[in-house]
């Protein structure tokens, strides 16, 4: 089983109202109220790690609008996909985010409250130092308290989808090296964004066309499904369906033999045909039975539906015991969702 570890921890520096963190609190000052104070220590931040603050009547700072706030510094590449949720008495409060020269990155706060980066590819600009300022209007003479989290979901989509093309453009499937290279920067592609389906399909792929690995292949393509994208798998079959016969070579085969593909996704399957044209298409409630057969040395699977004329037999690529099972075992837990005896 391959390991999947989460995005590792970064560390980002702060400056609020949280007397726990520690440190000397600035004392605000007349004038360029946009200016970030000076003579404050340094407080680590880790993302994902919930911080205490307050807006203070007496001690917050005020920005050009008029309205107080208070500043965390961190650490961001532009690669990463983060979103900010503050919690407070006053749902009213909200975030600005600045970056060099003061410039100020877009955000947009979503159905569930949380503030996500609404910038093109939904990253932050650069890689470097920002600074996220939580904001509000007060009245009277009482503090806000307030508490803010930040959180690395993993990767943008633009970032994620720029990795993995590059990735498989460069990968040649009859080059032992371009295989090894390739599987090791999809591995760390999963562990970066184990959210994401397609470095797993890719995957699933190379462990079991490539090298033959059917406990990885089950791995990758378990995450597949689970991230709702597809298990992918090279089958032969009869054009009419048929079971293997005896053919005038003498040997055991398909009498008109074709390959295709077998699709597992989440409460269905395809079969689909060389050409990539669906042929079947079942849900978990038509499928009646599901079998696998030995005929002489080869291992079939037979699916049984209901309302279909005759079973749709195919063999998995290497027609082994093992790959059969594998195959059985991805319908059986994300198409049927129950074991068929």
């Amino acid at each position: 089983m391959l390991p999947l570890l989460g995005p590792s921890p970064r560390e980002a520096c702060a400056q609020g109202g949280d007397p726990n963190l520690g440190g000397a609190k600035a004392t605000p000052t007349s004038g360029g109220k946009d200016s970030k104070p000076s003579g404050l220590a340094p407080h680590m931040l880790i993302f994902g790690v919930e911080r205490k603050g307050r807006l203070d009547p007496k001690t917050s700072e005020k920005n050009a609008s008029g309205s107080f706030f208070e500043e965390m510094s961190f650490k961001a590449e532009s690669e990463d996909s983060l979103s900010f949720r503050i919690k407070s008495v006053n749902p009213s409060l909200g975030l600005q985010i600045l970056g060099k020269n003061n410039a100020e990155v877009a955000v947009a706060k979503d159905p569930s409250g949380d503030f996500k980066i609404d910038t093109p590819t939904g990253g932050m600009p650069a890689n470097g130092d920002y600074r996220v300022r939580v904001t509000g209007a007060l009245s009277g003479r009482n503090a806000v308290p307030f508490t803010i989290k930040v959180n690395r979901a993993g990767l943008t989509s633009t970032a994620y989808s720029e990795r993995f093309n590059k990735i498989y453009t460069n990968y040649r499937y009859n080059d032992p090296a371009s295989v090894d290279e390739t599987v090791a920067k999809l591995e760390r592609l999963v562990r970066e964004a184990p959210d994401r389906p397609t470095a797993f399909e890719r995957l699933g792929i190379i462990y079991l066309e490539v090298r033959r690995d059917f406990g990885k292949a089950e791995w990758a393509m378990d995450r597949a499904i689970k991230a709702d994208g597809v298990a992918r798998i090279k089958i032969s079959y009869d054009y009419k369906w048929r079971q293997m016969t005896k053919l005038r070579s003498g040997d055991l085969g398909f009498e008109d033999k074709r390959s295709g593909w077998l699709r597992i996704q989440a409460g269905k399957l395809a079969l689909y045909d060389e050409r990539d044209k669906p042929m079947v298409t079942l849900n978990g409630r038509q499928i009646k039975e599901l079998s696998k057969t030995l005929v002489s040395a080869y291992n079939l699977v037979t699916i049984t539906a209901n309302n279909a004329r005759k079973p749709y037999v195919f063999a998995p690529e290497t027609m082994r015991q093992v790959e059969a099972d594998l195959v059985i075992k991805l319908i059986q837990n994300h198409v049927v969702g129950k074991t068929i005896n």
